[in-house]
């Protein structure tokens, strides 16, 4: 099992990168920025594709993510783009992480009417494969229902680079992640709290029951499917105590989970928070209690 960090574009660049470069000396496997566009009442929030620009330009093990580019506000063409570029300033170590988004100030920023959750999760789909196409092609031309791209020829080409991750809690988006996805990306949020009173952890692991379900009705192997899961949002403490980190990581291993991404310290607890993570990165490698799973360490398929 491999530790991540899902890091914070709030404040200056010599504390971000000094707050990089210590994740990375202390062994975190990959940093993860959430892609958001309006500052929703914070002072700074710095855009995620050129904050994660300037981290891999600083860092040379660590690897980088967007915790998740959304169509909200991203253009397929536009992001493949820039997702080249980053694939190449990190020398390989950027994910795409790509998620569906929600209502609100991201999704209203661009004007329009406002979508269905169901036109949400197609949104995704089409989005996912467009930028599937545009990374593997020289050319693409496509027209779909929310976008489209004519002659367009970015740079993409075999193995298509960089890796794709996918966030997605139901059936329909686990399909895209089964299809396209490297990585498949969950936390610990119940989804319909009304409707399912079990725990965070039972909830990650309906959805990975799920995810095996889709799997094998798509044809893959669910052993090629990293499994992330984000703790810290919902129910789970793992920066706790060690102790608590260490019944995290036995639990959700048990359950299929290849890699836990916890939130970088903030807040009046960080210092103590900070030295479980220090601890956690230094023990994670040795806790996976599920036997063998897939490497991490080159997130890529040859598609």
């Amino acid at each position: 099992m491999k530790i991540d960090t899902v890091m914070w574009p709030d404040s200056s660049w010599p504390v971000m990168r000094q707050e990089w470069l210590r994740a990375e000396g202390m062994g975190v496997n990959r940093g993860w920025l959430y892609d958001h566009l309006n500052l929703n009442a914070r002072p700074v929030w710095h855009e995620a594709y050129t904050s994660l620009a300037g981290f891999a330009a600083v860092t040379s093990r660590i690897g980088v993510g967007t915790m998740v580019t959304s169509p909200n506000f991203r253009h397929p063409v536009t992001s493949a783009k820039a997702a080249l570029a980053l694939d190449a300033v990190s020398e390989g170590r950027f994910v795409m992480g790509i998620g569906a988004g929600g209502p609100g100030g991201d999704s209203d920023a661009l004007g329009g009417q406002p979508i269905t959750r169901a036109e949400r999760t197609a949104r995704l789909q089409e989005w996912v494969e467009l930028t599937d196409l545009l990374l593997l092609r020289k050319r693409t031309d496509y027209s779909g229902r929310f976008f489209s791209a004519h002659q367009v020829d970015i740079g993409g080409g075999r193995p298509r680079r960089p890796p794709l991750a996918v966030a997605a809690t139901g059936v329909r988006g686990m399909q895209t992640a089964v299809r396209f996805a490297d990585l498949w990306i969950t936390q610990d949020i119940r989804q319909d709290p009304a409707a399912y009173a079990g725990t965070p952890y039972a909830e990650v692991r309906r959805q990975i029951t799920l995810l095996d379900q889709v799997c094998a009705q798509q044809g893959r192997d669910p052993r090629t499917l990293p499994r992330l899961t984000v703790l810290g949002y919902g129910g789970e403490r793992p920066l706790s105590s060690i102790e608590a980190f260490r019944d995290c990581a036995g639990r959700y291993a048990e359950l299929g989970v290849t890699t836990l991404a916890v939130l970088w310290p903030r807040g009046e607890r960080s210092d103590a928070q900070m030295a479980v993570l220090e601890q956690a990165a230094t023990e994670c490698p040795r806790l996976d209690t599920a036997g063998p799973r897939p490497d991490l360490s080159g997130l890529r398929r040859s598609t």
